[in-house]
C-alpha cells in the first residue's frame, strides 16, 4: 500500500530522529571504549573512591576534592563491580548521558510540535562535544545534566492522576540533592515554575507545599552534615577566584560586563561546541527565543528554562557557584531549548510557504552540520594521555632505571600504580612543587644518578620545556624522548658528574 505524502514525511522525520539518537549513543560509547587516561582532577577523585570505604566517603575527601555523596557511593559500587579499571568509574557517567539523551528527546516532543525544531535541538545535544567528553569523565557533571533533565521531564509530562506528578518530583528531587551539587539551583527553578503554575491555576497547593517541604528539609540536613564548615571551601574559593569564575557584584564596573561577555562567549562557543560559528548563530536565536516566549506569554516556560543560568550567575557573585564550562554543563539543555524557540519561530516565518522537500533538506543539513562540527572539535576526546607515556617507559625500561614523576603527574601516576597498570617495581622519585622558584626543579634533578625517566603530565606554564632546556644546557645526556597529548617522557643519564653543573 502506497504511503501518503503526509505519512512519508512523518516516517522520514522519525527515521531522522532515530538516527540522531542512535548516533549520539554510539559516539558516547566510542568515547567510553577509547578509555582515555585520567587527567589530574579525575585521578584525584578516583584515588578517593578506590582507597576509601563507603563511610569514609561521607567525610571530607583527600586531595582537596568535593563531590556529592550519592555520586561517590555510586562510583564506589561500580569500582568494586569493575575493579582496577577506569571503565568501572566511567560507566555511570555514560549511562547518565544515555538517560539524558532520551529524556531530552521526550522533553522536546512535549515542548515543540515542529519535527524540524526537534531534529535541530536533538542534534545540538546528541552531537555536542562537551557532553560527549563528560559522558566519560570520572566527575559528577553528567549527573548534573541528568538531574536537570529528569526534573524538567517530570514537570512537563502528563499524568493520569495529577498528584502523581508531585509524588515523583518530591522523591526524585530529594534524591537529587545527594547526587548533584547544583540540585538546589535546579530545584529552585522547578519550584518557581510550580509556584507560577499554582498562581495561575489555583490547584494542588497542598501537594506543591509538600514538595517544597521535602526538598527544603532534605537540603537543610544535607547542608548541615556535608556542606557547612567544609574544610575545602576556602581553597575552592581561592582557586576559582584566580580562574575568574565569580561574577563581579558591581553592575556599573567594566569588570562586570567583561565577565558577562567572556562567559556568554563560553556558552555559545564551548558549551554548545560550535566554536565561532556558534558565536555567530546562537546569540540571535537565543534572544529570539526569549522574545518569542515573552510575546506568546509563556512566562512559566521562560521561568523554567531561563532561571538556572541566571541564578547560577547571580550566586557566583556571592562565591557560591563558580561559572566554568564543566560547572554549567547542566545548563546546556535549557540553553538549547531557548535557542530552539528562536529557531522554531524563524523557520516558521521563513519556510511557511515552502514545500516539503525543502524541509527535508533542512532536516538532513542540520544533523550533518552538527556532526561535522563535532568531529572538527576532535574525536575521540583526549586530555592528558599519561598511560601512553607509561606504556613507552615500560617498553624501554631496563634494570636499575628510575622514574622521576613531575608533581602535576603524580596523582594520575599514583592511580595507575595502584590499579597495577604500572607493572614494574623500579624506584620512584616524586617531584616537588616549586612554582615560586623554578631553579629548585634543577637542584632536585641534579641529585639524581644513573638513568632516570622524567614523566610529565598536567604541566604548569612552561615548566617542562624550561626543565628540559636547562638539563640539556648542563650537558646531561638525553637518551629518549616521547611526547603525546598532554603528557611526555624523557630518559636522561645523570650518571656522570660534569664540572660546572
Amino acid at each position: 500500500m502506497e504511503l501518503s505524502s503526509h505519512e512519508q514525511k512523518f516516517r522520514f522525520e522519525q527515521i531522522t530522529i532515530a538516527i540522531i539518537l542512535v548516533s549520539g549513543a554510539i559516539l558516547s560509547l566510542a568515547q567510553f571504549l577509547y578509555n582515555r587516561s585520567l587527567w589530574l582532577d579525575e585521578a584525584m577523585i578516583a584515588l578517593n573512591i578506590i582507597n576509601k570505604n563507603g563511610f569514609e566517603l561521607l567525610k571530607p575527601l583527600d586531595l582537596k576534592q568535593v563531590a556529592p555523596i550519592l555520586f561517590l557511593l555510586s562510583e564506589k559500587l561500580f569500582s568494586i563491580l569493575w575493579p582496577d579499571s577506569e571503565y568501572g568509574l566511567r560507566l555511570l557517567p555514560l549511562l547518565c548521558f544515555w538517560g539524558s539523551l532520551y529524556l531530552f528527546y521526550r522533553i522536546l516532543t512535549l515542548t515543540f510540535k515542529n519535527p524540524y525544531t526537534i531534529i535541530f535541538s536533538l542534534s545540538l545535544f546528541a552531537f555536542n562535544s562537551a557532553l560527549i567528553h563528560y559522558s566519560s569523565e570520572v566527575k559528577q557533571y553528567m549527573f548534573d545534566v541528568l538531574v536537570l533533565i529528569c526534573i524538567y521531564y517530570l514537570i512537563l509530562k502528563g499524568y493520569k492522576k495529577e498528584e502523581n506528578k508531585y509524588y515523583c518530583l518530591g522523591i526524585i528531587g530529594t534524591i537529587s540533592i545527594f547526587l548533584s551539587n547544583v540540585a538546589p539551583i535546579i530545584l529552585f527553578s522547578a519550584g518557581l515554575y510550580l509556584l507560577y503554575d499554582y498562581l495561575i491555576n489555583k490547584k494542588h497547593f497542598k501537594y506543591i507545599a509538600g514538595v517544597y517541604l521535602a526538598w527544603g528539609i532534605t537540603f537543610l540536613l544535607y547542608y548541615h552534615y556535608f556542606i557547612h564548615g567544609h574544610p575545602s571551601r576556602e581553597i575552592m574559593i581561592i582557586y576559582w577566584s584566580k580562574a575568574n569564575a565569580f561574577m563581579p557584584y558591581n553592575p556599573i564596573s567594566i569588570e562586570f560586563y567583561t565577565f558577562l561577555l567572556n562567559k556568554f562567549m563560553t556558552i555559545f562557543t564551548s558549551l554548545l561546541s560550535f566554536g565561532k560559528i556558534g558565536l555567530v548563530c546562537f546569540p540571535g536565536l537565543f534572544l529570539t527565543g526569549i522574545a518569542t516566549l515573552i510575546i506568546r506569554k509563556r512566562a512559566g516556560i521562560l521561568l523554567l528554562f531561563f532561571t538556572p543560568i541566571t541564578l547560577h550567575f547571580l550566586l557566583s557573585a556571592f562565591k557560591i557557584y563558580p561559572v566554568d564550562l564543566r560547572l554549567i554543563l547542566y545548563c546546556c539543555p535549557v540553553v538549547i531549548i531557548i535557542i530552539a524557540f528562536g529557531f522554531d519561530y524563524i523557520t516558521k516565518l521563513i519556510f511557511s510557504k515552502l514545500n516539503i522537500e525543502k524541509f527535508r533538506l533542512l532536516a538532513i543539513f542540520i544533523p550533518f552540520l552538527c556532526i561535522v562540527m563535532f568531529f572538527r572539535a576532535g574525536f575521540p576526546s583526549k586530555q592528558e594521555e599519561i598511560k601512553r607515556s607509561i606504556d613507552y617507559i615500560q617498553q624501554h625500561l631496563v634494570r636499575n632505571d628510575k622514574i622521576y614523576v613531575y608533581y602535576g603527574a603524580s596523582n594520575a601516576f599514583k592511580y595507575y600504580s595502584e590499579i597495577h597498570y604500572l607493572k614494574t617495581s623500579v624506584p620512584i622519585v616524586d617531584g616537588n612543587k616549586n612554582r615560586d622558584d623554578s631553579k629548585q626543579y634543577i637542584n632536585e634533578l641534579k641529585q639524581l644518578r644513573g638513568r632516570n625517566w622524567l614523566l610529565f603530565a598536567h604541566v604548569y606554564c612552561n615548566e617542562e620545556s624550561d626543565i628540559v632546556k636547562h638539563l640539556d644546557s648542563l650537558g646531561y645526556q638525553k637518551l629518549k624522548t616521547f611526547t603525546t597529548d598532554g603528557s611526555s617522557a624523557y630518559l636522561y643519564d645523570f650518571g656522570t658528574n660534569i664540572a660546572g653543573r
